[in-house]
């Protein structure tokens, strides 16, 4: 439901929208991608990013080794692999409305922050548990007005109770209606998968 759950050790443990840990990536990232990262979007984009993080950070400790003085302290070290996962975490900067170059938008907003108003958004429905969340741009990628269009992958657990068809269409129009009032963008779509069932 969330970018982040609590491991064993109880620290909040951020994930990446597939729902795999971005900290297993990172141990393994020296090592060829398993089956499931070879097809998971999600974590190609993490492991390119997290790939360019380590390869700077060879290349800085290479020049470094000969100065202990040069090391950095654990919560330098701490501080830097937070800020990493924050920006892996992020994903793709949508733009908020056409501009021109259209590669180089005034106004964006992250993916992940648009993914959070939605499972938010979803959360708020009794008998819905959000939980992976996708936002991509669709073509034509703009209104006339120049808003951008998106669309919207939606996976969620549902209550037994739950009636399909009636709450599929409240929580489209739901989506819709936050999304567009608190970023401006017009979901044009919301593909909604049920992967579970609970009793509630």
């Amino acid at each position: 439901m969330a970018v982040t759950s609590t491991n064993e050790t109880g620290h909040d443990e951020a994930r990446l929208g597939c729902g795999r840990p971005i900290d297993d990536l990172w141990a393994r990232i020296e090592e060829p991608p398993d089956e499931h990262e070879r097809s998971c979007p999600d974590c190609q984009a993490a492991r390119a990013s997290l790939g360019r993080l380590e390869e700077a950070a060879r290349d800085l400790r290479t020049s470094d080794e000969r100065d202990p003085g040069m090391q950095p302290s654990d919560r330098a070290k701490a501080s830097i692999m937070e800020l990493a996962r924050a920006e892996v975490r992020r994903g793709q900067m949508l733009p908020l409305r056409q501009t021109t170059p259209p590669e180089a938008p005034d106004l964006a907003i992250s993916e992940q922050s648009v993914a959070t108003l939605v499972r938010r958004t979803a959360d708020g429905i009794p008998g819905v548990m959000a939980r992976r969340c996708r936002v991509r741009t669709v073509e034509p990628a703009h209104h006339a007005d120049g808003r951008s269009r998106v669309r919207v992958e939606l996976s969620t657990a549902l209550s037994a109770r739950t009636r399909m068809a009636s709450l599929a269409a409240d929580l489209r129009q739901r989506v819709r209606t936050s999304v567009r009032e608190q970023t401006g963008l017009d979901v044009v779509a919301v593909d909604i998968t049920v992967e579970d069932v609970f009793d509630a």
